[in-house]
């Protein structure tokens, strides 16, 4: 799927950015903004008023705010921009959840002491607690699904009927889904948007839209509570998950420089056989094919965002030495040459 641009200029997202992340075409959906504002209180306002009570505290003077909202049965899909960095700081609500998910930047979350990065491409499940918050980098954009509450009480309770459910398995606050699940969930959601207004839905029986309104929460349940379960797990679900975040931490301070796979263990204080456990479980990926598909990505951030810099350049910045085989590795995962990204500036 391909992403159009009549009418995104608005929200200003990268258009090949967005295809290589999540293959979502939004097209349907960011047509007409629901409002743009350069002022911190209005959006404070409107913010609340459209999505959720919550405060915002801005680590920048540059505002540039723009909402998109997209109707689909019973839910609510927003895209949703900022543009400075902001502090979000959401009240403890109870009737829905909200499914983040960044199109183009970062977002972190933090809840009772657990922090949780996410880039473009995956997934943050927020069901805010006390003291929950959020920091949007600059630039950040993200696609946003209110999901009911009642929606999910439901599947849980089908899923505890079917003994489908660990015991004393509850929703987090923030819980989060990385590729390859990720990109199964954008499969689902690239189906929901058909049955926005404008989209090729209209056509298709009412039973299929409740089905993928019923299948949503379903998925979301299932892989958090297998994340949740320890019985094929070499350490605890809490455990994991911050060693998890602590290697993603690690791995993101040496995008630009070499380190060995026994460095990033001892970094992320974990075994060889539990790093390796770690992330083809989360990711589906060896550790040092993670930590190349980052740089990748942090690679084309650069060329997207920068005409002048080149592509020998931005492969060396990002621990490419060969300059060949990091052209290799980039059609691979984007589908075109790094020369093609920087030509697309001009």
């Amino acid at each position: 799927m391909k992403l159009t641009v009549t009418g995104l200029s608005d929200m200003g997202m990268m258009t090949s950015a967005v295809c290589a992340n999540t293959g979502l075409d939004l097209s349907s959906m960011c047509r007409e903004p629901v409002f743009v504002s350069h002022c911190a209180q209005e959006t404070q306002n409107r913010m609340t008023q459209e999505l959720a009570e919550h405060e915002l505290n801005w680590h920048g003077e540059s505002v540039d705010t723009v909402l998109y909202r997209g109707p689909v049965g019973r839910l609510e899909l927003y895209a949703l921009r900022y543009g400075a960095e902001v502090e979000v700081r959401p009240r403890p609500f109870d009737d829905f959840v909200l499914v983040q998910m960044p199109l183009r930047g970062s977002a972190t979350f933090e809840s009772r002491g657990e922090r949780y990065r996410v880039g473009a491409g995956e997934v943050a499940i927020l069901s805010p607690e006390d003291n929950t918050h959020l920091v949007w980098q600059q630039g950040c954009e993200q696609l946003i699904l209110r999901l009911p509450w009642a929606m999910v009480s439901d599947s849980l309770a089908q899923m505890r009927t079917m003994g489908n459910l660990p015991d004393g398995f509850t929703l987090p606050a923030v819980s989060t889904l990385q590729r390859p699940v990720a990109n199964r969930w954008f499969g689902q959601i690239a189906e929901l948007l058909q049955f926005l207004p404008g989209g090729s839905g209209g056509a298709m029986q009412s039973c299929w839209l409740k089905h993928l309104e019923e299948s949503l929460p379903l998925f979301l349940l299932s892989h958090l509570s297998q994340r949740g379960a320890s019985d094929d797990c070499p350490v605890s679900p809490r455990l994991s998950a911050r060693q998890l975040h602590k290697l993603d931490a690690v791995m993101r301070e040496h995008l630009s420089c070499s380190i060995t796979l026994s460095e990033l263990a001892t970094a992320g204080g974990v075994s060889l056989r539990s790093l390796n456990t770690l992330c083809q479980r989360e990711y589906g990926q060896s550790p040092m094919e993670r930590l190349r598909n980052l740089r990748l990505e942090a690679a084309r951030e650069r060329l997207l965002s920068c005409e002048q810099v080149s592509v020998t350049q931005v492969a060396l910045e990002f621990g490419f030495s060969h300059t060949g085989r990091f052209a290799s590795y980039y059609r691979q995962r984007f589908g075109e040459l790094p020369k093609d990204t920087a030509l697309s500036l001009n």
